[in-house]
């Protein structure tokens, strides 16, 4: 048994491959400009959840520790964007704040913070500095 595929069959794919194409390109021009994110895993929520908090906040010892150690806000704050959380080492059963380690990767300096977040707050709470 042979397949005969006509001229109208190849004519409908590249129609309906051509629309699919402009669709894809008009969704995610219309989704980028909504600024959509699509975070459904647990360390993408958590810092998330951290980033979204609006007022964030260094402890005294953390100010100090920085100081120390000529450490900017700048690198905190990309942990917070690029950081992996560490769920075994956390305190997410403590209410009404839970505490979360996050821990360096390629793309942040070679530091982790202990994170305390909050209804309203998030505030580092600890400071590390790894080797």
């Amino acid at each position: 048994m042979q397949y005969k595929f006509d001229i109208h069959f190849f004519k409908r794919l590249g129609f309906f491959l051509l629309g699919l194409g402009f669709g894809i390109f008009l969704l995610g021009k219309f989704l980028d400009k909504k600024n959509a994110s699509f975070d459904y895993l647990p360390n993408a929520r958590t810092l998330k959840s951290i980033r979204s908090k609006p007022y964030f906040k260094y402890d005294s010892s953390v100010k100090e520790m920085m100081k120390q150690h000529n450490i900017d806000t700048i690198a905190v704050k990309s942990l917070i964007y690029y950081g992996d959380v560490n769920f075994t080492k956390d305190n997410r059963g403590k209410k009404p704040c839970h505490t979360y380690l996050i821990e360096p990767t390629k793309k942040t300096a070679n530091i982790s913070i202990r994170v305390k977040r909050c209804d309203s707050v998030a505030t580092v709470v600890g400071l590390e500095i790894n080797k």
